[in-house]
């Protein structure tokens, strides 16, 4: 499952929240860690993509960075 995949991919990035995200279980939280695996995903592929496409690659990293501090403001409030 998406949402899983993204809940464990934010556990290993956000290891300070680890606990919290572990016990979270709702459909806001869900959409989020979906949404995540989705980027982090697409990110790995762009990556991976020869010739590099660099500019997608950033946006995609952006996207990554702002999803993480969507989920640390969530997650500490």
């Amino acid at each position: 499952m998406s949402r899983e995949r993204g809940r464990r991919k934010l556990m290993l990035r956000l290891p300070d929240i680890r606990q919290v995200l572990a016990g979270q279980a709702n459909e806001t939280l869900g959409e989020i860690f979906e949404s995540y695996d989705l980027a982090v995903d697409a990110l790995d592929r762009f990556r991976k993509q020869s010739p590099r496409k660099e500019a997608l690659i950033r946006e995609y990293e952006q996207l990554c960075r702002e999803i993480e501090q969507e989920v640390l403001i969530y997650c500490t409030i």
